[in-house]
């Protein structure tokens, strides 16, 4: 039988008359703290912190109200840095209307006001660029972890007596899922309702196999960046509190990426407490495990043009790929293409050595790029102009060999190895192939958009 978690109705509408949104008034300007749509929640959203306690007294209930606000945008601010940043520590000293600006919104989950206090737990949204910026500022952090820009979807797969249990019957394991509460967690993880559309998604034996049509189409489901199995074997009678718990967890992510590690969790206490404690040290694994592969530097964006060689087909499609999954790097934007390369805009936060590590850990080489001389004349007259040339070459490598160079950024290509340093080709008796001139090797992709003038007879 499926099961499916539902709120009690008058706990429900409670809920809803708690959620107030409120406007926001005070020095640095007006924001609306606007719910987010029914399909996205806090506990989605890694720039969310939620549950801030506030207990502010005063004489006016409207001024003890915006104070009760801008001090739960200052503790949201200092969890969200600690959550964010490797080994926490201080955040940067920011002023109120500092960390206003970065805030998105905010919702009320409770509150008590009387004439002389406010006492009240309070959502807040920061915007993810402007919290990017700030967390470097005033002599903050050199790193951060780059969250997940999609939640995870969790699928806790109980085997007992044989049997793999997904959808069938509501475990003490699936029940733990169901009941965490949102927490500080880096990587935000979704349990799924456990509708008929879900055991049509995937079954049990998929999870446990990781056959990547049925993780597709879950994740696709519910809008997720990925998958987690949290895998266990326990007794039909439920758990053994005294033996403790062995967790088999494999996240998977949608570029086929798939990481697995082993959560033992001690013994003791009751059932219940065994649960919760396993279902704690799952997610601090995904954290942990996700801070080690995300790191990347603060401070301002920069960009940068890079060429890249293509020698096949699938070449420029496997590269976007993999750019996709460098937290690093902000964004991309294609220049121009031909057979044999690609130009391409990297915009990315930190320095060139920074950025070849994060690349070497995708399987993408970095170096640097023989300059093309400055003023190259056109080949011919009405030829195209030659395209801006990149200081830097970003290359396939085999899956599984960048993580060994990272760490270092090679030396300059060499001139006949650059595509940056061919001259443009020239038509066949264009009168610049005599003797002794060596012929040019292809012409320099043009720029998207453009058309070559034609050539004078």
């Amino acid at each position: 039988m499926l099961h499916r978690r539902r709120a009690p109705l008058l706990a429900g509408l409670a809920a809803m008359s708690t959620a107030l949104v409120l406007t926001m008034t005070g020095p640095a300007g007006a924001q609306t703290g606007s719910p987010p749509p029914a399909a996205v929640s806090s506990a989605a959203d890694p720039f969310a912190v939620s549950g801030v306690q506030v207990d502010i007294s005063g004489g006016n209930p409207t001024t003890i109200r915006d104070q009760a606000i801008r001090e739960a945008q200052a503790k949201a601010w200092a969890e969200l840095y600690g959550r964010l940043v490797p080994g926490g520590g201080n955040p940067p000293r920011l002023s109120d209307n500092q960390i206003a600006r970065m805030v998105q919104g905010f919702e009320i989950d409770e509150e008590k006001v009387s004439a002389t206090r406010y006492v009240g737990a309070i959502t807040v949204r920061f915007r993810p660029n402007a919290v990017r910026d700030a967390l470097g500022q005033s002599g903050g952090a050199t790193q951060y972890v780059e969250p997940p820009s999609r939640p995870f979807v969790i699928l806790p797969v109980t085997q007992s007596d044989g049997r793999v249990i997904l959808w069938q019957d509501r475990t003490p394991w699936r029940a733990a899922w169901e009941a965490r509460q949102p927490a500080a967690s880096l990587v935000p993880l979704v349990v799924p309702d456990g509708e008929l559309s879900d055991a049509q998604a995937i079954r049990g034996e998929d999870a446990i196999a990781g056959n990547s049509e049925a993780l597709a189409r879950i994740a696709q489901a519910y809008k997720a960046g990925g998958v987690v199995v949290a895998r266990t074997d326990m007794p039909a009678n439920g758990p053994d509190p005294a033996r403790g718990l062995t967790v088999d967890v494999t996240r998977y992510g949608l570029d086929g990426n798939r990481e697995n590690q082993t959560v033992q969790v001690k013994g003791g206490g009751s059932a219940d407490e065994l649960m919760n404690r396993a279902v704690a040290a799952v997610g601090t694994q995904i954290d942990d495990s996700w801070r080690r592969e995300h790191t990347t530097a603060t401070g301002p964006e920069q960009n940068t043009i890079v060429s890249v060689p293509l020698t096949a087909v699938n070449d420029w499609v496997e590269t976007r790929k993999r750019l996709s999954a460098v937290p690093a790097v902000s964004r991309t934007s294609l220049m121009s293409i031909s057979r044999n390369e690609a130009l391409v805009t990297l915009t990315y936060r930190g320095d060139p050595e920074q950025l070849a590590q994060a690349l070497a850990r995708q399987d993408l080489g970095f170096a640097r790029s023989a300059a093309a001389p400055a003023g190259y004349p056109p080949a011919y007259p009405g030829a195209p102009l030659p395209v801006q040339s990149a200081d830097w070459q970003l290359t396939l490598l085999p899956r599984g060999s960048g993580a060994a160079s990272a760490g270092a950024v090679p030396s300059a290509a060499s001139p006949m190895a650059s595509p940056t340093s061919l001259a443009p080709s020239a038509p066949m008796g264009a009168g610049n192939m005599g003797a002794g001139a060596p012929a040019a090797m292809g012409a320099p992709p043009r720029n998207l958009g453009t058309l070559p003038a034609k050539s004078q007879p």
